[in-house]
């Protein structure tokens, strides 16, 4: 079974993989249900009359759907997360990974580290971050 795997972006949106929503005939503005379950987060078309389909969202350019703001507290989601993707049957499933691969100030891949928890920046940022402190800190003095 493959595996694709996306980032959260900060919009809270993620890109269901071009792959996967041809298997599934998704089009841009079908709605999909996105739900966690405690364990995994499913993506699928909204069944009526379903009590697992509360959080209705709608697959946007290029692919992209909204992560709802209860489903993203619950899974303790954050922009920047990367997410892996399998096709089972006719949805989704969407399992958080711990890898870290993007800055959460500007997005950047190169010399991403975490800098407190859920909290990671780039070299460039994690600079810019200690200049912007030391200023501040002597303005204050």
């Amino acid at each position: 079974m493959k595996t694709w795997r996306r980032f959260i972006d900060d919009g809270w949106r993620v890109t269901i993989p071009k792959p996967i929503r041809r298997a599934l005939g998704w089009k841009i503005g079908m709605d999909v249900c996105v739900h966690w379950d405690g364990f995994e987060l499913t993506v699928c078309r909204p069944k009526i009359g379903c009590i697992q389909c509360p959080d209705i969202s709608r697959v946007g350019a290029l692919g992209k759907v909204l992560i709802p703001p209860r489903v993203r507290e619950e899974a303790r989601l954050y922009p920047g997360q990367v997410l892996a993707f399998t096709l089972h049957g006719n949805q989704i499933i969407v399992r958080p990974e711990e890898q870290q691969v993007r800055c959460g100030a500007c997005g950047s891949e190169l010399d991403v580290e975490r800098v407190l928890p859920n909290v990671h920046l780039c070299k460039l940022c994690r600079d810019k971050l200690e200049a912007a402190a030391l200023a501040r800190f002597r303005q204050a003095l």
